[in-house]
């Protein structure tokens, strides 16, 4: 790694060299847009990562983690290397991260450009239990506001009014939930689940990891 590149930066570099290195690790994706208060505007972390790809790359690497892009829909994330920090979800969790999957799969198409899929807790409320049947029951709504705050924290959604625990509040799908959830893990789960479901009403399934 070539640290002179490090040495160099101003101090406003090295700021958010620190920034985006940490918000990579603590929140795996950063996007080229973010929200502050509900209002969309361009991320300067995502900006500096492109601009010192190799510099941020080679830093991560000493640590085990590996950063990858996904340039098409405006974010980079890491993986790591040894597969250790893996997020572990409930059932209710898992089941309203894929039905968020399926939304975003439904509606990205009219998003166009902009990427972004606008929902309402009460829409994947209906989505997950109803129309998919990923859960058997409704989650209580302060298990749905944790799941979210959760998935917010890791960059997967971003919120613009309302509170989670509210049927009324609205926030934005973010294209980074494709590599959150894979196609292929996004199939062989919800069949898991509406297996699960037709099996028994009690038993809680085996919880599944995220990276």
């Amino acid at each position: 790694m070539d640290w002179a590149v490090i040495d160099a930066f101003s101090s406003k570099e090295a700021e958010l060299f620190r920034a985006a290195c940490n918000r990579l690790l603590g929140r795996t994706f950063v996007s080229r847009m973010s929200y502050d208060n509900g209002e969309k505007k361009h991320n300067p972390e995502y900006t500096f990562i492109a601009q010192y790809q190799q510099t941020v790359r080679d830093y991560l690497a000493l640590l085990g983690w590996e950063l990858y892009q996904d340039p098409f829909n405006g974010y980079f994330y890491v993986q790591n290397d040894l597969e250790e920090n893996r997020l572990t979800l409930d059932k209710e969790t898992t089941g309203l991260l894929l039905a968020l999957r399926l939304i975003y799969d439904e509606n990205s198409e009219r998003a166009g450009l902009n990427q972004d899929v606008v929902c309402y807790v009460r829409e994947i409320l209906e989505k997950t239990v109803t129309d998919f049947a990923i859960l058997k029951q409704k989650p209580n709504m302060r298990d749905v506001k944790k799941s979210l705050q959760l998935m917010e924290n890791h960059c997967i959604i971003a919120k613009l009014e309302g509170r989670f625990n509210e049927m009324g509040c609205r926030f934005t799908i973010l294209p980074t939930i494709l590599t959150a959830v894979s196609a292929e893990r996004l199939n062989t789960l919800v069949q898991r689940m509406k297996i699960s479901n037709e099996e028994t009403s009690d038993e809680e399934t085996d919880e599944s990891a995220f990276d």
